[in-house]
């Protein structure tokens, strides 16, 4: 088996849950595989008490995709970032030297109201990986 190092954004949405499955399921086939789960949830401008609520929402997203891998006593790395999701993905493929990104194709990000399609659609345009997106 190869070695390989993979990136898991999540945003909590059902296509994104999918996609952690299937990571979960490469990691049992490989156990070279290392995988580290990213949820980056939306920066705000000093408002303590929305901070508080976006940084909760992103622990309650990494707590329900950790539970695909823990199910499985599966060990993943795991990181709550703030900013531009498609951006800080990018970012953290690239500094981290990930070969691999796999994320949900599309699905109603519950932090952002909207849909996962555009971040998806400039991670495959940008990232200098590969990337397998998950329906």
């Amino acid at each position: 088996m190869l070695k390989s190092k993979v990136l898991l954004p999540s945003d909590g949405s059902d296509n994104s849950l999918k996609a952690a499955a299937y990571a979960s399921r490469l990691m049992a086939m490989n156990p070279k595989l290392k995988l580290s789960i990213i949820v980056v949830v939306p920066e705000r401008d000093n408002l303590t008490e929305i901070d508080m609520a976006v940084e909760e929402k992103g622990q309650e997203i990494m707590d329900r995709t950790l539970q695909e891998f823990s199910k499985k006593s599966l060990d993943v790395e795991k990181y709550i970032e703030k900013g531009d999701p498609a951006t800080v993905i990018l970012e953290y493929a690239e500094r981290g030297n990930y070969d691999h990104i796999i994320m949900g194709s599309r699905g109603a990000s519950e932090l952002r109201g909207a849909a996962i399609g555009s971040v998806s659609h400039k991670v495959i345009h940008l990232a200098n990986c590969r990337v397998t997106l998950v329906k």
